[in-house]
């Protein structure tokens, strides 16, 4: 996993500092960030936040990625894993622009945007086990992301694993722990938002043998990826132009389901069976 070379982040935002001639009680004024945290930043021994960051881009009128000097497209955010919920509304902030965006989701299972507050409490408490400690900033997160989709997001499809959706449903082991209304509650928000709201919303079913990655963001000409603990910003047009290719190739050469009609009937055929 790359390293981000926080002396020379430095030395950037110095460099960014000294252009526009802020100094650095001005930019802690007007950042928000306490002045010992900054010089700490600034003299390379602090691991700036995402936050923060995009506090200082903003200031500066630079962009994360030419402040990080991303040029391999690879840069590690959270120290652990339980660190990362905390910024993806941030990120999803900033990736999708003050215009919004498109979304397309590749994963096991839905996106966590269709659970309630309820239900996503319960994955991370029954099935993560995140931490006490981290489930109500977690959960705030959670409910900051929704916030940003529902601002910004114009369309989303998601590409989900045909056999983890029957997992799901049918509330096999590890979704045997979570409450079955809850599960079936965010069953039936799918159904009725692929009913009435067909050109924004789409579901698409695939083998297990075809899912890629586990999570993916599209905006105009940037996808960023989220494997954990580490974020991948692309913007090369030929890796972007591969990623479509692929997803065009999942929904109509390799999709197990993918008319809108027939993925409603599989829904409600896995509520029917309960």
């Amino acid at each position: 996993m790359s390293e981000i070379d926080i002396a020379k982040l430095g030395k950037k935002i110095r460099q960014a500092m000294n252009s526009y001639n802020i100094s650095v009680k001005e930019l802690a004024s007007r950042t928000g960030i306490e002045l010992q945290t900054l010089y700490s930043i600034l003299n390379g021994h602090h691991h700036a936040s995402v936050e923060k960051l995009s506090a200082i881009s903003r200031e500066l009128h630079l962009s994360i990625d030419s402040l990080l000097d991303i040029e391999v497209n690879t840069f590690p955010i959270f120290s652990s894993p339980h660190e990362a919920p905390l910024s993806y509304a941030e990120f999803e902030n900033i990736w999708f622009g003050p215009t919004g965006g498109e979304r397309i989701s590749v994963s096991r299972n839905l996106s966590i945007v269709n659970q309630s507050t309820e239900l996503r409490k319960e994955f991370l408490e029954k099935i993560y086990r995140l931490p006490k400690k981290d489930i109500g900033a977690a959960l705030n997160a959670f409910e900051k992301r929704k916030e940003v989709i529902v601002n910004k997001e114009k369309m989303r499809l998601e590409i989900v694993v045909y056999s983890e959706l029957i997992d799901y449903i049918s509330l096999r082991p590890p979704f045997d722990l979570l409450t079955p209304k809850l599960v079936y509650d965010s069953i039936e928000q799918v159904i009725e938002r692929l009913q009435n709201d067909a050109l924004n919303f789409e579901v698409v079913l695939i083998p297990r043998q075809f899912f890629l990655v586990n999570y993916e963001i599209i905006n105009r000409e940037v996808i960023l990826f989220d494997l954990g603990s580490v974020f991948f910003r692309q913007t090369h047009e030929s890796i972007l132009n591969h990623f479509l290719t692929e997803v065009e190739a999942l929904k109509f050469k390799f999709a197990q389901i993918s008319e809108r009609k027939e993925v409603i009937k599989f829904f409600k055929d896995q509520l029917n069976a309960k």
